[in-house]
């Protein structure tokens, strides 16, 4: 699933960051964050739900840290 800060957006989102701005940027969740900082939040918000989740940082597994 792809999840943004209780936001669950479908599979397949295929719009603009311009349109997903336009339909998202009045949810509450956004209008809470700071003027400063809200378009960068909603590039994350859209990045997700045309991505999807991705992991950030990677651990090592098990097997490379014993080497």
């Amino acid at each position: 699933m792809r999840k943004y800060k209780g936001i669950t957006f479908a599979e397949g989102i295929t719009m603009s960051f311009a349109d997903f701005k336009e339909q998202y940027s009045d949810l509450e969740i956004f209008k809470n964050i700071p003027e400063e900082n809200r378009e960068s939040e909603l590039k994350k918000a859209y990045k997700i739900a045309t991505h999807g989740n991705i992991k950030t940082s990677v651990k090592p597994s098990e097997e490379t840290r014993n080497k």
